[in-house]
C-alpha cells in the first residue's frame, strides 16, 4: 500500500514537473550572438508557464536575417539592430506588424585591468582592437560609430581585427588572443567581469534590438507570446540586471498586439 502510495505521489510530481503538450509545442528562434545568453536567462520562465520548449540559433543580425530573407523555418526573429527588421518588413517577411523593440543594447570596451584613463588607452593603445564586422553586425556598426566619434577610425585602421558576429569578439577577447576591443555589456555581465568601459551614449546611435514575426512562422501565436514576454516589465527589469539599457518609454507603451 505504501509503495503504490509513493508510485502515485512521484507520478503526480513528474506530472506537475513537464510542460503539458510540451512536445507539441516547440518554438524556433532565431536570435542575435550578443541577445543569446540574455535569452537564455529569461526563457526557463516562458517555456514553464507556456508549455513551449524554444530551440535557439545564433549569429550575426546580417547573417540571420539572410537566412530568414531566404526562407529559413524560423517562428521569432530576434535581431540586434533595427535595420534588418525593418528590411524584412519592408520585403514582405514580416507577418502583421509584428516588429518591436525588445531591448536596447550598451557597447562596452574590454580592457586589460588598469588604473589609467581608459580612453586615452584606447587612443594609445598600440595592439590588436576587436570588434564585430561593421557591415553585418549591429555592435561592430556601433563600436565605428563611436571610434569615429573620437576621431580613431582611419588612425587605427591597420589595429582593427574583426570578428564575425559580437560572440566571435568576446571569444578573441576571452580566449587571450587580443586584450582590447569592442563587445556588448550585456556579454560582460554575463560572464560576471569588471573590466569593461562602458562607452557614453552619444558616441553611438542607439542599439535598437527588434524582433519580428516571419512570415514562414508555424507558430505565430506562440511566438507572439514569446515577444510579449520579452517586452513585459518583469523582463525588461530583469535585462537591465544584465547589461541592458531602459527602452524609450514610446516603445515600452506600444501595444504589444500583432494583429494575429
Amino acid at each position: 500500500m505504501v509503495r503504490r502510495l509513493s508510485l502515485l505521489l512521484s507520478a503526480l510530481l513528474v506530472a506537475i514537473a513537464l510542460p503539458v503538450n510540451a512536445d507539441n509545442c516547440t518554438l524556433r528562434v532565431a536570435v542575435a550572438a550578443s541577445f543569446r545568453p540574455a535569452l537564455e536567462e529569461v526563457l526557463p520562465e516562458f517555456e514553464r508557464r507556456h508549455a513551449c520548449v524554444v530551440q535557439i540559433s545564433s549569429g550575426s543580425s546580417g547573417v540571420l536575417y539572410q537566412q530568414i530573407a531566404h526562407r529559413a523555418p524560423f517562428d521569432l526573429f530576434l535581431s540586434a539592430d533595427r535595420e534588418r527588421p525593418e528590411l524584412l518588413e519592408k520585403q514582405g517577411g514580416a507577418l502583421g506588424s509584428s516588429r518591436q523593440t525588445y531591448a536596447l543594447g550598451l557597447l562596452a570596451l574590454w580592457h586589460p585591468k588598469s588604473e589609467s584613463n581608459i580612453e586615452q588607452l584606447l587612443q594609445t593603445w598600440p595592439d590588436k582592437i576587436v570588434l564585430a564586422d561593421p557591415k553585418v553586425a549591429p555592435f561592430g556598426s556601433a563600436a565605428r560609430q563611436a571610434l569615429q566619434s573620437l576621431d580613431l577610425w582611419k588612425k587605427k585602421q591597420t589595429q582593427l581585427a574583426r570578428a564575425h558576429n559580437a560572440g566571435q569578439a568576446y571569444l578573441m577577447l576571452d580566449s587571450g588572443n587580443a586584450q582590447l576591443g569592442f563587445v556588448a555589456a550585456s556579454q560582460m555581465q554575463a560572464a560576471g567581469r569588471d573590466n569593461y568601459w562602458l562607452l557614453p551614449q552619444h558616441l553611438y546611435k542607439p542599439i535598437e534590438q527588434q524582433l519580428l514575426i516571419p512570415t514562414q512562422s508555424r507558430r505565430p501565436k506562440e511566438a507572439q507570446s514569446l515577444a510579449d514576454y520579452l517586452r513585459s516589465g518583469e523582463v525588461q527589469a530583469q535585462l537591465q540586471h544584465l547589461g541592458y539599457g531602459v527602452l524609450p518609454t514610446q516603445d515600452r507603451s506600444r501595444d504589444g498586439g500583432s494583429g494575429l
